[in-house]
């Protein structure tokens, strides 16, 4: 990293770092609206857009004054050095509000995703190392909550829609590893990840296809029924219609392996 290159982390508590240093960002509200400016780059936000997106119910009277005293504490803070306010570069005021200027690989949830689309695209073409390794640079990115501490509606939707992506990389990486022969490291993975998600049915699915890949197709037949049952007495439902693929070709000592199965869809 360039000693003078921005960088805006929301995997974790929201932060911004110029090369390796820390900058000071204020209050917590004051990181919200960071956050919020970061998570539409390059885009104009209104002051009256930065308000929606963070305050709920009652707002103070003097919302609108306190957003321009943030945006003038963050333009200290993230311009470079020696800068002139009137020529702000990171943060520009631009008609009706303000632009969070920065290439768009400056925000780690971005850099995040690009790492997961590559990932794919490297398993897609049986890159299988270069898969593995693009999944675990990308879940490096986090360091805890995503936008930790910020509550508004905008940073709660985005949270909801990262963590559920996290979730879909941790189980993909997963699959890549059972590809590559990991297999007694990931069941007990599989399981300690079923602990805290029981309801994640791609995580039974794996956990029965790594167990069906040994000599433990006993165990594997069981979790299928820890899985009926567990989705039965949490949501009522039975398992899907994969999972229940995965069983009968188990019961029939028919071969399961994660790829091509990972990417087919089993016929309703």
């Amino acid at each position: 990293m360039s000693h003078d290159e921005l960088s805006i982390l929301l995997l974790g508590p929201v932060r911004a770092c110029r090369g390796d240093t820390l900058l000071y960002l204020g209050t917590p509200r004051q990181r919200e609206v960071l956050a919020v400016l970061a998570m539409r780059s390059g885009m104009v936000m209104s002051v009256a857009q930065i308000v929606e997106a963070i305050w709920v119910g009652r707002r103070p009277d003097s919302v609108e004054n306190m957003v321009h005293t943030y945006i003038g504490r963050l333009r200290r803070a993230l311009e470079p050095p020696g800068h002139r306010p009137a020529l702000a570069r990171v943060l520009r005021s631009t008609r009706p509000g303000y632009t969070l200027d920065i290439p768009a690989d400056a925000v780690d949830t971005i850099r995040f995703e690009q790492d997961v689309r590559s990932a794919r695209a490297a398993r897609s073409q049986a890159d299988l190392p270069r898969s593995l390794y693009l999944f675990q640079r990308g879940l490096a990115r986090w360091s805890g909550r995503a936008l930790h501490e910020a509550t508004g509606p905008l940073a709660e939707a985005e949270r909801i829609r990262l963590a559920e992506l996290r979730q879909d990389v941790l189980e993909e990486v997963t699959g890549v590893r059972l590809l590559l022969g990991d297999i007694e490291n990931v069941v007990a993975e599989l399981r300690w990840m079923l602990a805290e998600h029981p309801m994640r049915e791609r995580l039974w699915e794996l956990l029965l296809i790594a167990l069906g890949q040994t000599s433990r197709r006993a165990e594997a037949l069981t979790a299928f029924q820890d899985a009926r049952t567990t989705l039965a007495d949490r949501l009522g439902v039975e398992p899907g219609h994969r999972l229940q693929d995965l069983h009968r070709r188990l019961l029939r000592s028919e071969p399961v392996t994660v790829w091509p199965w990972w990417e087919r869809r089993v016929p309703v």
